[in-house]
C-alpha cells in the first residue's frame, strides 16, 4: 500500500497542531502504516507538494483546526484522494460530524486506519464567490455570525470559543438586520434577517449545532436562516444553538436544497471557521463526492 500523505498545521489551537501531528504520526507508525510528511510553510507550499506526491500516496490526512480540514478536503477532491481528519484546532466542526473524540489522537487514527480499505462516500460543497471557486465539506454564513467571527480572530483575549461569545456582545449594540436575497433550487426570496447561511454538518462556530438535522451523506445542504428578531431575542436564542433547541424558535427557519446563491450588501463571509471575503456566494452540493476515511 501505498504511504498516506499527512498535512500538519503547527500553528493549529495555539500550538497544539504540532503535538498532536506528532502523535498522530507515532499512531499511523504503529499501525504499520507508511507515512508521507506534506507539510509546508504555507498553503502554497502545501500545495506544491501534493502536486508533486499525489501519485505516490494513497490518500490525504489533514491534522490542524477546519482551516487545514478544508485545505485538506481541497486536495482531495482535486487528486480524486480519499481523506482523514485528525482534530487539533479549537473549532473542529468538520470533525465533530465524524464522532471521533476531539481530545484522542489515536482514537482519531484508529479511525482511520480501520477504513483505509473501505472509505465513506460523502457530500461536499462546491462554493464559487466572485473571487475563488473551492470545495467546503462544512458550513457558509454571511451575516451576523461572520461579523462576530472577524471580530473574534481581532481580539487579544479570551482566546478559544469564548472570544466569539465576547464579540458578539461588542457586535450586538450596533448591529441591524441584513437585507439578503436568496436564490434555492431556482425560487428566489428577499427578506431581512440576522443570520443565513448553508450547512452540510451540523455544527459550525465551535460546536454551535446550527443544523442539528444535517447529514453529509443525504444530497442537500440545509439552508438556515435566523430572521429579524430583537437585540433581546437574539440574547435569548443564542445559547439554545450549542444545543440545536433554537429550532423551536418561529424565527428560525430552515429547509433543504440541492443549489443555493446568497446575496447580501458585501457583509463578511465565514467558511468552515475561517473569513474568506465578501458575499455573496453559490453553492452546490455534489452527492458523493468525497472518499472520507470515516466510519
Amino acid at each position: 500500500m501505498k504511504p498516506l500523505g499527512v498535512i500538519i498545521n503547527p500553528a493549529a489551537n495555539r500550538g497544539r497542531g504540532n503535538e498532536v501531528g506528532e502523535r498522530a504520526l507515532a499512531a499511523f507508525a504503529e499501525a504499520g502504516i507508511a507515512t508521507t510528511n506534506l507539510s509546508g510553510t504555507s498553503q502554497d507550499d502545501i500545495r506544491a507538494k501534493a502536486k508533486a506526491s499525489a501519485k505516490e500516496i494513497s490518500g490525504l490526512v489533514a491534522i490542524g483546526g477546519d482551516g487545514t480540514s478544508q485545505l485538506g478536503v481541497n486536495l482531495a477532491m482535486e487528486y480524486s484522494l480519499p481523506l482523514g481528519l485528525v482534530p487539533a484546532g479549537s473549532g473542529n466542526d468538520q470533525v465533530r460530524e465524524l464522532a471521533v473524540p476531539l481530545n484522542d489522537t489515536s482514537a482519531a487514527v484508529a479511525n482511520i486506519v480501520g477504513t483505509l480499505e473501505c472509505p465513506r462516500e460523502v457530500d461536499v460543497m462546491w462554493v464559487e464567490t466572485d473571487y475563488r471557486k473551492f470545495w467546503s465539506l462544512g458550513s457558509i454564513s454571511a451575516g451576523f455570525d461572520a461579523l462576530c467571527a472577524e471580530r473574534a480572530n481581532r481580539l487579544v483575549w479570551p482566546k478559544g470559543p469564548n472570544s466569539y461569545v465576547a464579540a458578539l456582545f461588542l457586535e450586538l449594540p450596533k448591529f441591524k438586520p441584513i437585507a439578503y436575497r436568496l436564490v434555492a433550487d431556482g425560487v428566489s426570496r428577499e427578506f431581512k434577517a440576522m443570520l443565513c447561511g448553508v450547512a452540510n454538518v451540523k455544527n459550525f462556530g465551535g460546536g454551535m449545532k446550527i443544523s442539528p438535522q444535517s447529514e453529509i451523506t443525504d444530497g442537500e445542504v440545509e439552508v438556515f436562516i435566523l430572521h429579524e428578531v430583537s437585540r433581546r431575542k437574539l440574547l435569548e436564542i443564542f445559547p439554545k444553538v450549542y444545543k440545536g433547541e433554537h429550532v423551536s424558535y418561529a424565527e428560525v427557519e430552515i429547509f433543504k436544497a440541492s443549489k443555493v446563491r446568497i446575496e447580501n450588501d458585501g457583509f463578511p463571509m465565514t467558511c468552515d471557521g475561517e473569513i474568506i471575503g465578501p458575499a455573496p456566494f453559490s453553492v452546490e452540493i455534489k452527492p458523493k463526492g468525497l472518499a472520507l476515511l470515516s466510519r
